[in-house]
């Protein structure tokens, strides 16, 4: 059997070829190699070497084209969304437009002003009247409950 390992504790060039072939290594002896090249940097130097020596192996069909007609199909949706999306939006305003939602009339934007006050107004008084009885019954709890007798029931233990 060939060594694996020269003197210098490094992979020899045996070691190196066969574990480019598959198969003649065994299972405790691939350990060993993969486990030497995690840290010697110059076998990691001459198994690439060798690896860039070796056979370039080619895909079964050329991928160029289909990853260009990719692109290309990808390119033509997002086009088609971006002017979709524009045409939709243009679509809406011309029809917002022509119903009237965008004109303004002063005369009748006095009741909804005076609406909007109003509501504001009730709905601060509605709020304060919730806070003043939040505060009445949080009160009524902390009279009910007395820390002094909390801690001296501590004390005579």
């Amino acid at each position: 059997m060939n060594e694996l390992f020269d003197r210098e504790g490094c992979l020899t060039d045996f070691a190196l070829r066969t574990l480019m072939e598959d198969g003649q290594l065994e299972e405790l002896e691939r350990l060993e190699i993969a486990e030497h090249l995690s840290f010697c940097d110059r076998c990691v130097a001459r198994y690439g070497q060798l690896l860039e020596q070796g056979p370039l192996e080619a895909p079964p069909e050329p991928l160029a084209p289909t990853v260009w007609q990719r692109i290309k199909r990808q390119a033509r949706r997002l086009l088609l969304n971006r002017y979709a999306t524009a045409a939709a939006a243009a679509c809406f305003a011309i029809l917002f437009w022509n119903l009237g939602v965008f004109t303004f009339d002063l005369q009748k934007a006095r009741p909804v002003d005076q609406l909007l006050t109003q509501s504001s107004i009730r709905f601060q008084q509605h709020s304060a009247a919730i806070t003043q009885e939040l505060t009445d019954t949080l009160n009524q709890i902390f009279q009910r409950f007395s820390i002094e007798r909390g801690f001296a029931a501590y004390e005579k233990e």
